[in-house]
């Protein structure tokens, strides 16, 4: 198979590519995430800045209270649409033109300032997208977006919550009435359609067929750029040749789409059918009280209460070591994600990824080769595939070896920032554009 990258790293290099300034628009940033996704946003920073490029964030104020140091290179000074990121309160629609003047002040002297070459935009879900408006106006043609998520076709926050229909039916023609007139005079911005999106790097084939075809982004625009890790931080767990236990993992938000349920499910088909089958299930994350709720009343009523521990949300720089302590990671995925960073993290470990085919997750993961597969919220293949593992060691051991080759070749951060560079380079050599 032809190396794409290798042809990459060689036209940086003959290229000598240029030190640029780089502008990243994040709607979070570390230490004060949300999830992986803004850890990896970091990641590509430090990246990078270590190459020798001028690396500023332009981020949310969401918890910028607790910043006990000052950051020179990052402003946490933009606002969200929703500051509670679960909950959408009514008076932040009042707040949203005031707010949408200040994000452009703000955007625009972080443009006056970094007088950047690029401006990175690597996540907007719940920021206004007058904000990448913007963007594309102070610096048009060379606003690159990073997409992961589905926000291009997705309502604003103050929308989505105006269109939605309580619980309670005497309540919901009064909110019709107002979220009308709301929605007609209040709520301002520019559409996601009218974005440009003059090059979307993509971290997925299946999230550039989205782009593509829901987005209606021209496929000329696109590129996929697989998202990375560094294979050195989640280091090759030591296989056992024949293990005594079969330890199980989920880590992940806690929530519906997550199929969480699932792997309780899968685990308790095993234990029903055997109970001294020695295998247990770790699950870390957290999510609505309802939900996290219902897993643990799932696991009572199947019996395997013992069998299952609920660690809660852990710290980042725990994972690691957490992962390498299991043998398996349950990725129970019902919705379709992009590109999960999570069973990168896990095959690079050494663990035996047994996932959902949903989203971008085919691409990576190969039933029989590297891991294996099963069809989302079916608790019954999953037990059967657990199963499969559990009586072979053997196998477990080849699908374990073949999981950390795939990231080593395709799925490293040094990997993902050389064709970023790569995209960078070429749109900087681009005749720079006006708006007109």
């Amino acid at each position: 198979m032809h190396d794409c990258n290798a042809d990459i790293v060689r036209i940086n290099e003959a290229r000598g590519v240029d030190k640029m300034r780089v502008l990243i628009i994040s709607n979070y940033y570390p230490p004060l995430e949300l999830g992986g996704w803004e850890q990896l946003t970091r990641d590509v920073a430090c990246q990078l800045n270590k190459r020798g490029h001028t690396v500023h964030i332009l981020t949310s104020n969401y918890r910028a209270d607790e910043m006990q140091k000052t950051e020179p290179d990052v402003d946490r000074i933009l606002y969200l649409e929703s500051y509670d990121h679960a909950r959408y309160h009514a008076h932040y629609t009042l707040l949203h033109r005031w707010q949408e003047r200040q994000n452009q002040r703000h955007l625009a002297q972080a443009v006056a300032h970094v007088a950047p070459d690029i401006i990175f935009i690597n996540g907007m879900w719940n920021l206004p997208s007058s904000v990448a408006w913007q963007a594309e106006q102070l610096c048009p043609g060379r606003v690159v977006y990073y997409i992961a998520s589905y926000w291009p076709t997705e309502a604003d926050a103050h929308t989505a919550y105006w269109l939605d229909q309580p619980d309670n039916p005497w309540l919901r023609l009064p909110k019709q009435w107002i979220g009308t007139f709301v929605r007609r005079t209040l709520i301002t911005g520019t559409p996601r359609n009218q974005l440009d999106f003059a090059l979307v790097l993509c971290v997925s084939a299946f999230m550039q067929d989205y782009m593509i075809k829901e987005a209606g982004v021209p496929s000329s625009q696109t590129r996929v750029v697989h998202n990375g890790i560094n294979p050195t931080t989640f280091s090759m767990r030591c296989l056992r040749e024949d293990p005594p236990s079969l330890r199980l993992l989920y880590a992940g938000r806690l929530s519906p789409d997550k199929g969480v349920h699932t792997s309780i499910e899968g685990l308790g088909h095993i234990l029903q059918a055997d109970p001294s089958q020695p295998i247990t299930l770790s699950v870390i994350g957290s999510g609505t009280p309802e939900y996290e709720t219902s897993l643990r009343r799932l696991a009572d009523e199947l019996g395997i209460s013992q069998a299952v521990r609920f660690y809660g949300q852990v710290a980042r720089s725990q994972m690691p070591d957490i992962v390498a302590q299991h043998d398996v990671l349950l990725f129970t995925s019902m919705w379709p994600e992009p590109l999960a960073r999570m069973t990168q993290e896990a095959m690079a470990c050494g663990l035996v990824v047994i996932g959902t085919e949903t989203g971008g997750t085919p691409e990576i993961l190969h039933d029989g080769e590297n891991g294996l597969t099963f069809e989302a919220g079916n608790g019954l293949a999953l037990a059967e595939k657990i199963a499969q593992v559990s009586k072979d060691p053997g196998l477990r051991n080849q699908l374990a070896r073949a999981a950390r080759q795939t990231i080593e070749e395709r799925f490293t951060i040094d990997r993902m920032v050389d064709e970023i560079e790569y995209h960078f380079t070429s749109i900087m050599s681009q005749p720079e554009q006006t708006v007109e």
